[in-house]
């Protein structure tokens, strides 16, 4: 969201489980877990503000700059869908592809696999059905609520080395690629950066 809202910022790699000392010395200070993404604003008179959670920073971030270009308008039902693919996104897509990646607590069963791939199988259903009406979730245009899902199908297309069969899901599967092509993905999201501490 900072580089399609053109604002400027550094990436700083936060490396699993070996954290960088500014983010010890943050979860220390709030209580927080740490975590990413985390952003952190650094006002001109050196006041922090940290924001948390991918969605909350995309939707801050599309609020404050510019005009809301990948929010719909508020108080309108689609306004009301983005968040509810969020909800969904966050509270029960993310944790199945967990399971499908992992097992459960991190336990990989083959049997319980199975079943977690059926359980996939129906959420990635959800997807194409909406995605037969149009080319996005929501409106006729990219939106948050796009952001906000495409990283979890990344997930399932690399698990593996794409082991989960898209082939009943063409839409997705267009959708996907169209958005890992995209220049706002390819160039920022793909894009190695070295580690700043």
């Amino acid at each position: 969201m900072l580089h399609l809202k053109g604002v400027e910022y550094e990436v700083v790699k936060e490396p699993l489980r070996k954290w960088t000392e500014w983010m010890k010395d943050w979860s220390e200070k709030t209580g927080e877990r740490p975590r990413v993404p985390v952003l952190r604003e650094v006002s001109s008179d050196g006041t922090e503000t940290i924001f948390v959670e991918s969605n909350d920073i995309n939707f801050m971030l599309d609020v404050t700059h510019d005009k809301q270009a990948y929010t719909p308008e508020r108080e309108s039902s689609v306004y009301q869908e983005m968040l509810d693919w969020f909800s969904w996104c966050d509270d029960i897509f993310k944790h199945q592809i967990d399971r499908f990646k992992y097992g459960e607590n991190l336990q990989f069963d083959e049997n319980a696999h199975i079943k977690d791939t059926v359980v996939l199988y129906r959420m990635v259903e959800k997807l194409e059905t909406v995605l037969q009406k149009d080319d996005y979730l929501l409106e006729n245009r990219l939106t948050l609520a796009d952001i906000a899902v495409i990283p979890f199908v990344r997930q399932i297309m690399r698990t593996r080395e794409g082991e989960f069969d898209f082939t009943d899901f063409p839409r997705t599967e267009l959708w996907t690629n169209n958005m890992l092509k995209a220049d706002w993905f390819e160039s920022i999201v793909m894009q190695k950066h070295p580690v700043q501490l």
